[in-house]
């Protein structure tokens, strides 16, 4: 096993997870019991294919925040 990511809450890890599990990635989620980082998990031969599904997530997120965002207006109307 290899870590694909690592996670600063586990609402997070559970997100990443079912977005590897969804793409036919067998993946595992590793509370660190001492308050530590929480690991991703994924076999070692579907390693390079768990990382690139987590970039283009990461790529993609960006873009889906700034649509959300309501336009400011100025002028208070």
């Amino acid at each position: 096993m290899i870590t694909a990511t690592t996670c600063s809450n586990l609402a997070e890890a559970e997100l990443l997870h079912s977005l590897l599990v969804e793409n036919g990635i067998e993946a595992f989620v590793l509370d660190d019991a001492f308050g530590g980082a929480i690991r991703l998990q994924v076999a070692d031969e579907q390693a390079e294919e768990a990382q690139r599904i987590l970039r283009e997530a990461a790529a993609a997120e960006p873009e889906e925040e700034d649509e959300e965002e309501p336009a400011d207006d100025p002028a208070g109307s």
